[in-house]
């Protein structure tokens, strides 16, 4: 386990407690501001440990980020996929470990583990379609002229991330979060204003999925989000219908600029 956690300005350790000291005793983990400590439960393990661990990430990153109730749906976006890049390259121990417990407690050979660390023989391709909670999601390059003056769009209609072919580095990393997070929400149906526990709940939830799932699409995330040295998008991925769940729409597109 990670002895600490890094985000913004606050530095944490991670340190399992009995139920009786915990910061919140309703709580399987908390994020202590006060005594800079992340606390887990200490009979958490398997997949519920890495939720837990996950959560506390989640509601760091949004703390760190000033983004509290009362922000937009825009905002909660950009401070997750802003936030999980930055624990990633903050916290190469610690994101690590994340990986590999969520390696052992698959059922599948998911070998997330060895793609953070680097010991995968090629990096992992960026997939056509995920699911998230049973909902397919498309996910295709686009050129500068589809792109307009943005790195990358989430057609609600079409229920299709959007991400522009020149996307390189961390920029790569975040926008593909960003606009991916736009589908957990839109399938979670947030709003545009709503509660700050539902942004968190589904951002949890819905990513969990994805990695539990979909485990090509998380080998390709976590790769970029690892190396962003080497991460690029290579060629334009011709148009796919999105499937049946566009009826789902509720705007057009959502656009991710600087």
């Amino acid at each position: 386990m990670p002895s600490h956690v890094t985000l913004g300005p606050y530095r944490l350790s991670v340190e399992f407690r009995e139920k009786s000291q915990m910061y919140d005793r309703r709580k399987l983990a908390c994020v202590n501001l006060e005594d800079s400590r992340i606390e887990l439960r200490q009979d958490l393990e398997g997949m519920k440990l890495a939720e837990a661990f996950l959560e506390c990430i989640i509601r760091l990153s949004h703390f760190s980020k000033g983004c509290q109730e009362g922000c937009i749906e825009e905002a909660y976006t950009h401070s997750f996929a802003t936030g999980m890049v930055e624990f990633v390259q903050r916290n190469p121990r610690a994101w690590l470990w994340f990986n590999l417990l969520l390696t052992e407690h698959h059922s599948s050979n998911v070998r997330y583990d060895r793609v953070v660390d680097g010991t995968v023989s090629r990096p992992p391709e960026m997939p056509k379609r995920i699911l998230v909670s049973g909902y397919p999601i498309t996910i295709r390059s686009i050129t500068k002229t589809e792109s307009g003056d943005a790195f990358g769009w989430y057609h609600f209609a079409k229920q299709e991330a959007q991400l522009y072919i020149g996307l390189t580095g961390s920029n790569l990393a975040v926008v593909a979060l960003h606009e991916l997070t736009h589908a957990v929400h839109h399938v979670y149906d947030i709003r545009k204003r709503d509660k700050h526990r539902n942004f968190r709940r589904a951002q949890l939830k819905g990513w969990l999925d994805i990695m539990k799932h979909n485990p090509g699409a998380w080998r390709w995330l976590a790769w970029v989000m690892s190396f962003p040295a080497k991460a690029n998008l290579g060629p334009v991925v011709p148009r796919l219908s999105a499937g049946a769940g566009a009826a789902r729409s509720r705007h057009d597109r959502q656009p991710t600029r600087v």
